[in-house]
Protein backbone atom coordinates (compact mmCIF):
# COMPACT_ATOMS: atom_id res chain seq x y z
CA UNK A 1 0.00 0.00 0.00
CA UNK A 2 1.32 3.43 -1.00
CA UNK A 3 0.22 7.00 -0.35
CA UNK A 4 -0.76 8.69 -3.61
CA UNK A 5 -2.35 12.00 -2.65
CA UNK A 6 -2.93 14.37 0.26
CA UNK A 7 -5.68 16.99 0.43
CA UNK A 8 -6.10 19.83 2.93
CA UNK A 9 -9.05 22.15 3.56
CA UNK A 10 -9.03 25.04 6.04
CA UNK A 11 -12.26 25.48 7.99
CA UNK A 12 -13.76 27.70 10.69
CA UNK A 13 -16.95 26.58 12.42
CA UNK A 14 -18.79 29.13 14.63
CA UNK A 15 -20.18 28.52 18.09
CA UNK A 16 -23.90 27.90 18.41
CA UNK A 17 -25.82 30.96 19.58
CA UNK A 18 -25.97 29.92 23.23
CA UNK A 19 -22.16 29.93 23.40
CA UNK A 20 -21.47 33.30 21.83
CA UNK A 21 -19.71 35.68 24.16
CA UNK A 22 -18.47 39.21 23.56
CA UNK A 23 -17.03 37.95 20.28
CA UNK A 24 -16.55 34.69 18.41
CA UNK A 25 -12.78 35.01 18.06
CA UNK A 26 -12.02 31.57 19.50
CA UNK A 27 -14.17 29.81 16.93
CA UNK A 28 -12.79 31.97 14.12
CA UNK A 29 -9.28 30.57 14.58
CA UNK A 30 -9.10 28.07 11.68
CA UNK A 31 -8.44 24.36 11.60
CA UNK A 32 -7.08 22.17 8.83
CA UNK A 33 -8.94 19.05 7.69
CA UNK A 34 -6.64 16.56 5.94
CA UNK A 35 -7.27 13.50 3.79
CA UNK A 36 -4.55 10.99 2.88
CA UNK A 37 -5.33 8.74 -0.10
CA UNK A 38 -3.72 5.36 -0.85
CA UNK A 39 -3.47 3.18 -3.95
CA UNK A 40 -5.73 0.60 -2.26
CA UNK A 41 -8.61 3.05 -2.01
CA UNK A 42 -8.25 3.56 1.76
CA UNK A 43 -8.50 7.18 2.88
CA UNK A 44 -7.24 8.45 6.23
CA UNK A 45 -8.70 11.62 7.73
CA UNK A 46 -7.45 14.09 10.32
CA UNK A 47 -8.19 17.44 11.97
CA UNK A 48 -5.55 19.86 13.23
CA UNK A 49 -5.48 21.79 16.44
CA UNK A 50 -6.73 25.33 16.05
CA UNK A 51 -4.28 27.73 14.41
CA UNK A 52 -1.95 25.15 12.83
CA UNK A 53 -0.54 26.39 9.52
CA UNK A 54 -1.83 24.68 6.39
CA UNK A 55 1.52 25.36 4.72
CA UNK A 56 3.38 23.43 7.41
CA UNK A 57 1.10 20.42 6.89
CA UNK A 58 1.48 20.55 3.10
CA UNK A 59 5.26 20.73 3.43
CA UNK A 60 5.30 17.48 5.41
CA UNK A 61 2.66 15.93 3.16
CA UNK A 62 5.02 16.11 0.19
CA UNK A 63 7.29 13.66 1.99
CA UNK A 64 4.48 11.10 2.26
CA UNK A 65 3.88 10.49 -1.43
CA UNK A 66 4.93 6.95 -2.36
CA UNK A 67 5.39 5.80 1.23
CA UNK A 68 3.70 2.79 2.84
CA UNK A 69 1.60 4.01 5.80
CA UNK A 70 1.93 0.63 7.54
CA UNK A 71 5.67 1.20 7.94
CA UNK A 72 5.35 4.24 10.21
CA UNK A 73 6.10 3.87 13.93
CA UNK A 74 2.73 4.91 15.34
CA UNK A 75 4.25 5.74 18.72
CA UNK A 76 6.62 8.25 17.11
CA UNK A 77 5.68 8.97 13.50
CA UNK A 78 8.63 11.32 13.06
CA UNK A 79 6.94 14.56 12.05
CA UNK A 80 7.57 17.94 13.71
CA UNK A 81 6.14 17.77 17.23
CA UNK A 82 3.46 20.35 16.50
CA UNK A 83 2.16 18.26 13.58
CA UNK A 84 2.41 14.72 14.96
CA UNK A 85 -1.23 14.82 16.07
CA UNK A 86 -2.45 15.49 12.51
CA UNK A 87 -0.50 12.75 10.78
CA UNK A 88 -1.02 10.28 13.63
CA UNK A 89 -4.81 10.53 13.18
CA UNK A 90 -4.72 9.97 9.42
CA UNK A 91 -2.16 7.16 9.49
CA UNK A 92 -3.92 5.36 12.35
CA UNK A 93 -7.19 5.76 10.45
CA UNK A 94 -5.65 4.13 7.38
CA UNK A 95 -4.06 1.27 9.30
CA UNK A 96 -7.20 0.62 11.32
CA UNK A 97 -9.24 0.44 8.12
CA UNK A 98 -6.59 -1.76 6.47
CA UNK A 99 -6.67 -4.21 9.42
CA UNK A 100 -10.42 -3.88 9.95
CA UNK A 101 -10.14 -2.72 13.58
CA UNK A 102 -10.99 0.47 15.50
CA UNK A 103 -8.05 2.69 16.41
CA UNK A 104 -8.40 1.86 20.11
CA UNK A 105 -7.20 -1.66 19.22
CA UNK A 106 -3.99 -0.14 17.82
CA UNK A 107 -3.61 1.63 21.18
CA UNK A 108 -3.79 -1.63 23.13
CA UNK A 109 -7.51 -2.34 23.43
CA UNK A 110 -10.51 -0.76 25.12
CA UNK A 111 -11.11 -0.46 28.86
CA UNK A 112 -14.46 1.16 28.13
CA UNK A 113 -16.82 1.68 25.19
CA UNK A 114 -18.33 4.88 26.59
CA UNK A 115 -16.27 7.83 27.80
CA UNK A 116 -17.59 10.27 30.42
CA UNK A 117 -17.65 13.83 29.05
CA UNK A 118 -18.60 17.26 30.32
CA UNK A 119 -20.59 20.14 28.92
CA UNK A 120 -18.83 23.53 28.73
CA UNK A 121 -19.47 27.22 29.09
CA UNK A 122 -17.18 30.13 28.21
CA UNK A 123 -17.01 33.27 30.30
CA UNK A 124 -19.85 35.64 29.38
CA UNK A 125 -18.82 38.97 30.84
CA UNK A 126 -21.06 41.01 33.18
CA UNK A 127 -24.05 38.63 32.85
CA UNK A 128 -21.95 35.51 33.32
CA UNK A 129 -23.90 33.90 36.21
CA UNK A 130 -27.28 33.96 34.47
CA UNK A 131 -25.93 33.02 31.03
CA UNK A 132 -23.83 30.17 32.41
CA UNK A 133 -26.82 28.94 34.40
CA UNK A 134 -28.92 28.85 31.22
CA UNK A 135 -26.26 26.74 29.48
CA UNK A 136 -26.01 24.44 32.50
CA UNK A 137 -29.79 23.99 32.49
CA UNK A 138 -29.66 22.94 28.83
CA UNK A 139 -26.76 20.59 29.61
CA UNK A 140 -28.79 18.97 32.39
CA UNK A 141 -31.76 18.52 30.05
CA UNK A 142 -29.43 16.75 27.59
CA UNK A 143 -28.21 14.39 30.32
CA UNK A 144 -24.80 15.88 31.13
CA UNK A 145 -23.73 15.39 34.73
CA UNK A 146 -20.77 17.76 34.77
CA UNK A 147 -20.20 21.20 33.30
CA UNK A 148 -16.79 22.81 32.92
CA UNK A 149 -16.80 26.59 33.06
CA UNK A 150 -14.35 29.43 32.76
CA UNK A 151 -14.25 30.88 36.25
CA UNK A 152 -13.37 34.37 37.45
CA UNK A 153 -12.79 35.24 41.12
CA UNK A 154 -15.26 38.15 41.21
CA UNK A 155 -18.37 36.11 40.28
CA UNK A 156 -17.61 32.39 40.55
CA UNK A 157 -19.62 32.04 43.77
CA UNK A 158 -22.65 33.74 42.22
CA UNK A 159 -22.22 31.64 39.07
CA UNK A 160 -22.16 28.35 41.00
CA UNK A 161 -25.24 29.42 42.98
CA UNK A 162 -27.05 30.31 39.75
CA UNK A 163 -26.18 26.93 38.23
CA UNK A 164 -27.52 25.11 41.28
CA UNK A 165 -30.71 27.14 41.22
CA UNK A 166 -31.20 26.21 37.57
CA UNK A 167 -30.19 22.54 37.68
CA UNK A 168 -30.24 21.41 41.29
CA UNK A 169 -27.20 20.22 43.21
CA UNK A 170 -26.55 17.10 41.12
CA UNK A 171 -24.65 18.95 38.37
CA UNK A 172 -20.92 18.68 39.01
CA UNK A 173 -18.93 21.85 38.28
CA UNK A 174 -15.31 22.06 37.10
CA UNK A 175 -14.01 25.56 37.81
CA UNK A 176 -11.28 26.49 35.33
CA UNK A 177 -10.00 30.02 35.96
CA UNK A 178 -6.90 29.52 33.77
CA UNK A 179 -4.78 30.61 36.82
CA UNK A 180 -6.85 33.82 37.30
CA UNK A 181 -7.40 33.18 41.01
CA UNK A 182 -3.84 34.56 41.10
CA UNK A 183 -2.82 33.91 44.72
CA UNK A 184 -3.34 30.97 47.10
CA UNK A 185 -5.20 33.11 49.65
CA UNK A 186 -7.77 34.11 47.00
CA UNK A 187 -8.28 30.48 45.98
CA UNK A 188 -8.64 29.48 49.65
CA UNK A 189 -11.28 32.17 50.31
CA UNK A 190 -13.27 31.11 47.26
CA UNK A 191 -12.95 27.42 48.12
CA UNK A 192 -14.35 27.98 51.58
CA UNK A 193 -17.39 29.69 50.08
CA UNK A 194 -17.85 26.83 47.62
CA UNK A 195 -17.07 23.77 49.72
CA UNK A 196 -20.77 23.01 50.31
CA UNK A 197 -21.45 23.00 46.57
CA UNK A 198 -20.88 20.23 44.00
CA UNK A 199 -17.44 21.36 42.82
CA UNK A 200 -15.57 18.58 41.02
CA UNK A 201 -12.26 20.48 41.17
CA UNK A 202 -10.39 23.73 40.73
CA UNK A 203 -8.38 23.33 37.49
CA UNK A 204 -5.26 25.51 37.27
CA UNK A 205 -6.58 27.95 39.88
CA UNK A 206 -3.27 29.83 40.32
CA UNK A 207 -0.02 30.24 38.32
CA UNK A 208 1.64 26.87 37.69
CA UNK A 209 5.23 28.06 37.83
CA UNK A 210 5.15 27.69 41.62
CA UNK A 211 3.93 24.19 42.50
CA UNK A 212 4.59 24.89 46.18
CA UNK A 213 1.47 27.04 46.04
CA UNK A 214 -0.46 23.99 44.83
CA UNK A 215 0.90 21.90 47.68
CA UNK A 216 -0.29 24.62 50.07
CA UNK A 217 -3.75 24.71 48.49
CA UNK A 218 -4.18 20.96 48.91
CA UNK A 219 -3.41 21.40 52.59
CA UNK A 220 -5.84 24.28 53.04
CA UNK A 221 -8.96 23.29 51.09
CA UNK A 222 -11.20 20.26 50.60
CA UNK A 223 -11.95 20.87 46.92
CA UNK A 224 -9.74 18.66 44.69
CA UNK A 225 -7.02 20.38 42.69
CA UNK A 226 -6.42 19.58 39.01
CA UNK A 227 -3.46 20.57 36.85
CA UNK A 228 -3.52 20.84 33.06
CA UNK A 229 -0.07 19.43 32.30
CA UNK A 230 1.82 16.85 30.28
CA UNK A 231 5.22 15.17 29.92
CA UNK A 232 7.82 16.01 32.54
CA UNK A 233 5.39 18.44 34.21
CA UNK A 234 3.44 15.41 35.40
CA UNK A 235 6.53 13.98 37.06
CA UNK A 236 7.16 17.25 38.88
CA UNK A 237 3.56 17.47 40.08
CA UNK A 238 3.63 13.87 41.32
CA UNK A 239 6.92 14.30 43.17
CA UNK A 240 5.56 17.33 44.99
CA UNK A 241 2.06 15.89 45.53
CA UNK A 242 0.71 19.05 43.97
CA UNK A 243 -2.61 17.80 42.54
CA UNK A 244 -5.43 15.29 42.88
CA UNK A 245 -6.35 15.06 39.19
CA UNK A 246 -4.69 15.74 35.84
CA UNK A 247 -6.00 17.16 32.57
CA UNK A 248 -3.61 16.08 29.83
CA UNK A 249 -3.46 15.64 26.06
CA UNK A 250 -1.04 15.28 23.17
CA UNK A 251 -1.26 12.73 20.40
CA UNK A 252 -3.15 9.53 21.15
CA UNK A 253 0.03 7.72 22.11
CA UNK A 254 1.32 10.74 24.06
CA UNK A 255 -1.93 10.85 26.01
CA UNK A 256 -1.51 7.21 26.95
CA UNK A 257 2.08 7.82 28.08
CA UNK A 258 1.12 10.87 30.12
CA UNK A 259 -1.75 9.00 31.72
CA UNK A 260 0.46 6.00 32.50
CA UNK A 261 2.76 8.18 34.58
CA UNK A 262 -0.24 9.54 36.49
CA UNK A 263 -1.64 6.03 36.94
CA UNK A 264 1.53 4.90 38.72
CA UNK A 265 0.83 7.62 41.29
CA UNK A 266 -2.85 6.67 41.58
CA UNK A 267 -4.03 9.87 39.89
CA UNK A 268 -7.04 9.83 37.52
CA UNK A 269 -6.97 11.87 34.31
CA UNK A 270 -9.22 13.40 31.71
CA UNK A 271 -8.52 14.39 28.12
CA UNK A 272 -8.21 18.10 27.44
CA UNK A 273 -9.20 19.79 24.19
CA UNK A 274 -9.25 23.03 22.28
CA UNK A 275 -13.03 22.96 21.79
CA UNK A 276 -12.61 20.82 18.70
CA UNK A 277 -14.58 19.28 15.84
CA UNK A 278 -15.59 15.68 15.26
CA UNK A 279 -12.49 14.03 13.80
CA UNK A 280 -10.15 15.18 16.53
CA UNK A 281 -12.71 14.35 19.20
CA UNK A 282 -13.06 10.84 17.77
CA UNK A 283 -9.32 10.41 18.28
CA UNK A 284 -9.73 11.58 21.89
CA UNK A 285 -12.41 8.95 22.43
CA UNK A 286 -10.16 6.18 21.15
CA UNK A 287 -7.33 7.39 23.39
CA UNK A 288 -9.61 7.55 26.45
CA UNK A 289 -11.09 4.14 25.69
CA UNK A 290 -7.60 2.61 25.69
CA UNK A 291 -6.41 4.36 28.87
CA UNK A 292 -7.18 2.71 32.20
CA UNK A 293 -7.22 5.80 34.43
CA UNK A 294 -9.07 8.11 31.99
CA UNK A 295 -12.09 7.94 34.28
CA UNK A 296 -12.90 11.65 34.69
CA UNK A 297 -15.14 13.66 32.36
CA UNK A 298 -13.10 14.62 29.30
CA UNK A 299 -13.31 17.90 27.40
CA UNK A 300 -15.17 16.36 24.46
CA UNK A 301 -17.88 18.96 24.03
CA UNK A 302 -17.51 20.28 20.47
CA UNK A 303 -20.93 18.95 19.51
CA UNK A 304 -22.43 20.81 22.46
CA UNK A 305 -20.73 24.08 21.47
CA UNK A 306 -20.30 24.22 17.70
CA UNK A 307 -22.74 24.61 14.81
CA UNK A 308 -21.36 21.52 13.09
CA UNK A 309 -18.79 18.79 13.79
CA UNK A 310 -18.26 18.02 10.05
CA UNK A 311 -19.23 14.35 10.50
CA UNK A 312 -21.82 12.33 8.59
CA UNK A 313 -22.83 10.66 11.87
CA UNK A 314 -22.11 12.85 14.92
CA UNK A 315 -20.50 11.37 18.01
CA UNK A 316 -23.24 9.84 20.14
CA UNK A 317 -23.50 11.45 23.58
CA UNK A 318 -26.18 10.35 26.03
CA UNK A 319 -26.39 10.96 29.78
CA UNK A 320 -22.91 12.46 29.81
CA UNK A 321 -21.32 9.46 28.08
CA UNK A 322 -19.82 9.59 24.57
CA UNK A 323 -19.93 6.36 22.60
CA UNK A 324 -16.55 5.30 21.22
CA UNK A 325 -16.80 4.75 17.43
CA UNK A 326 -16.76 1.02 16.67
CA UNK A 327 -16.14 1.07 12.91
CA UNK A 328 -12.62 0.45 11.64
CA UNK A 329 -10.07 3.25 11.84
CA UNK A 330 -11.28 6.38 13.63
CA UNK A 331 -14.79 5.20 12.83
CA UNK A 332 -16.08 8.54 11.54
CA UNK A 333 -16.67 9.99 8.09
CA UNK A 334 -16.39 13.57 6.82
CA UNK A 335 -19.63 15.25 5.73
CA UNK A 336 -18.53 16.80 2.44
CA UNK A 337 -21.40 19.30 2.30
CA UNK A 338 -20.52 20.62 5.77
CA UNK A 339 -16.84 20.71 4.87
CA UNK A 340 -17.65 22.85 1.85
CA UNK A 341 -19.97 25.14 3.83
CA UNK A 342 -17.37 25.99 6.51
CA UNK A 343 -14.26 25.98 4.32
CA UNK A 344 -12.03 29.01 3.94
CA UNK A 345 -10.55 29.02 0.47
CA UNK A 346 -10.04 26.03 -1.82
CA UNK A 347 -8.94 22.50 -1.09
CA UNK A 348 -5.22 22.10 -1.79
CA UNK A 349 -3.62 18.94 -3.16
CA UNK A 350 -0.22 17.26 -2.97
CA UNK A 351 0.34 14.28 -5.27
Amino acid sequence: MRITRVETTVVAVPFVNKMKVLNDNLAKIPKVIMRIYTDEGIIGIAESYRGISEESILMQAKKLIGKDPTEFNLQDPGFPKSLNHVFEQAICDIIGKFLGVPVYELLGGAYRREVPVSAWSPYHGPKNPEKTAAIAELAAELGYRVIKLKARPWDIVETVEAIEEATGSDMGIICDPNTRFDQPFIAVKLARKLEDHNIVCFEDPIPKKNLYWYVLLRQKIDIPIALHIQGSEILSAIKMEACDMINTGGTMFEFKRNAAVAELAGIPVWHGSGNDLGILEASYLHACAATKNATLTSDIFGEFCRENDLLVDPIQIKDGLARVPEKSGLGVEIDNESLKRYSIGKTRVVS
